[in-house]
């Protein structure tokens, strides 16, 4: 028997199509099993001479392994991958079932991936050292002596080894999505932009500097364009005490997704949202009807407690970066400045080149009084007024229930990733209850104190997210702006690097990301290596080029020019940057 141990925060399977005319029954839908251990597992030949023998040592291994990583959740999955010679399906099969019974009675919690069946998962491996092992071993009879006690651990040592191999490409294929494309973890790592540590911590992603990159210029780009259109932006604290998230209600509504901590005798929270501390500013002086509105923004770092399970890469993470702002305004101005923010949205995604995108109007659920806050008044009020702006601006949507804010409705922009799952990539929320709670006021053209409406809303939206749906919709091909790595510049002998060095300082004094690689390589080494950081330009410096002082350059789309100018290679860098194409 072979088998491996995966330590995961989940596992996600489901069964597609039959791959034995005697499988058994199989769930319709994805079955998801949380914080578990999951055995894959290939019933051998050899099994068959002793199958309740080689059972026994199945689930003593299991066993084994359970307790030393403290899972009391088992997945038994059939992973026929693993052996050349398997057991006949009937005898694998019996030794699976008896296998789940005897753990079940050793109190283990125990689920499995109906056999028979071709099987899609998807898996998500904790990481620590004793998260991935492989065992192989059989029992040949109900005794051994030391000579075949020697000789099974030399199998296992040297089936190890294999199983290694195999494990590495289970886990390529748990990061691919659909028709084989590479998920935002599977990029990061490829192209050195983040990693996830577990020293840190899951769901704390590590960015590199290249990885850094990416996210730098997301932020440049939308501060610069929200400043244009009249925000004015804040710096807030990551965290504040109880009392201010009891006024906004997120102590009553949101308290399990915040992370809490007592400093003495007084609680504190990390921030899970901007709003509170904004409206904190905006009360620190009175405010004119004329001064409205007032669009307050914030490039902010934000803390959730979310589930390890749901923890994925860069598309769900417990501390994240939201282009987050709050537009304060008058009922009348309500309409203007949700399209106004709308109008953001869509100059946002078409500059992003964000495609597969759909509206979501996301109501209440007047049942579920733990979520929201409980005035029903008040939120079918804003739905109304909400669905005749959407409607007014001819927008297409779906309509959501029980997908509101705890504080009123939201339009969501949605997207699926490479698995095919659906989250949130953008969204845009009208408040009734925070201006309240929270006693914002204005006065009016007759002195009259009067209370104000909110948007909250998201323009690039959470700068993570945004960058794992960039990187799986390019997978990888960043537009020039974006790239890490802007122009590689490449040497085809020792002779060329004077003049390479010289045209990777002229575009490095122009701003431009350029890497030169002069190591005694072969060209077509690192033309590939080039290719495969997935460089925007290659420019490949010879003798030729030296003598004539002019470069020879390879888009990323294959296309190659010779012959070209330092300055007009530098003058349509600049240009393509600054316009946002590729």
């Amino acid at each position: 028997m072979k088998i491996l141990t995966i330590h995961a925060d989940f596992i996600e399977f489901a069964a597609k199509k039959k791959a034995l005319k005697e499988a058994e029954a199989a769930p319709k839908e994805p079955k998801r099993v949380e914080e578990c251990l999951v055995v894959f597992t290939a019933v051998e030949k050899a099994d068959e001479k002793n199958l309740s023998g080689t059972v026994e040592r199945y689930v003593q291994e299991i066993q084994s392994v359970a307790q030393q990583v403290n899972a009391k959740n088992i997945v038994l999955y059939p992973y026929a991958h693993l052996s050349a010679d398997l057991a006949k399906p009937q005898k694998a099969e019996q030794a699976l079932k008896e296998a789940e019974a005897l753990l079940v009675g050793k109190k283990f919690k125990v689920s499995r991936a109906p056999f028979g069946w071709y099987k899609s998962f998807t898996l998500s491996c904790k990481g620590h050292p004793l998260s991935e092992l492989s065992r192989s071993f059989t029992v040949t009879g109900e005794e051994k002596g030391a000579a075949a006690s020697k000789k099974e651990e030399a199998e296992e040592h040297v089936d190890h080894e294999a199983l290694l191999k195999r494990m590495a490409k289970i886990h390529m294929a748990t990061e691919r999505g659909k028709n084989g494309l590479k998920s935002n973890v599977e990029l990061g790592r490829e192209l050195d932009l983040y990693f996830v540590n577990e020293i840190v911590g899951s769901g704390l992603p590590l960015l590199t500097p290249k990885g850094a990159v990416i996210r730098r210029e997301l932020e440049r780009f939308i501060v610069d364009e929200e400043i244009r259109r009249g925000y004015q932006f804040t710096y807030t604290p990551f965290f504040a005490k109880s009392d201010l998230y009891k006024i906004s209600g997120h102590w009553q509504h949101y308290k399990d997704n915040m992370f809490t901590f007592t400093v003495g005798e007084e609680t504190f929270a990390l921030r899970p949202m901007t709003c509170p501390f904004q409206f904190v500013i905006y009360k620190s002086r009175p405010h004119s009807y004329k001064e409205l509105p007032i669009k307050l923004a914030e490039i902010s770092t934000m803390f959730r407690n979310e589930k390890s399970g749901e923890l994925m890469g860069l598309t769900r993470v417990r501390q994240f970066t939201l282009a987050d702002a709050h537009v304060i305004c008058r009922a009348d101005q309500i309409e203007e400045e949700f399209r106004k923010v709308v109008d953001l949205i869509q100059y946002v995604t078409k500059t992003l080149q964000m495609e597969d995108l759909w509206y979501r109007f996301s109501k209440w659920d007047p049942k579920n009084k733990e979520k929201y806050i409980d005035n029903p008044p008040a939120w079918e009020s804003t739905q109304k007024t909400m669905k005749r702006i959407l409607d007014g601006m001819k927008l297409q949507y779906i309509e959501a229930e029980n997908e509101a804010a705890f504080y009123g409705p939201k339009l969501d922009i949605q997207y699926k990733n490479v698995f095919g799952k659906e989250d949130t990539l953008l969204t845009v929320q009208i408040d009734f209850a925070l201006p309240e709670r929270f006693d914002l006021s204005y006065v009016d053209e007759k002195n009259e104190k009067q209370r104000p409406f909110v948007i909250h809303r998201s323009s690039v939206g959470c700068l993570e997210r945004t960058m794992a749906y960039l990187l799986e919709k390019t997978q990888g091909n960043l537009p020039m702006w974006l790239s890490p790595v802007q122009v590689k510049v490449i040497t085809v002998t020792d002779r060329a690097n004077a003049f390479a060095r010289e045209v990777t300082a002229v575009l490095v004094e122009k701003g431009l990301r350029v890497e030169l690689d002069d190591n005694p390589e072969t060209v077509g080494k690192k033309v590939r290596e080039a290719q495969l950081q997935k460089a925007n330009y290659i420019v490949t410096i010879g003798d030729k080029e030296v003598e004539k002082k002019k470069l020879a350059i390879r888009s990323r789309n294959g296309e190659v020019t010779f012959d070209v100018p330092v300055e007009k290679f530098v003058e349509s860098l600049l240009k393509e940057r600054e316009t946002r194409g590729g």
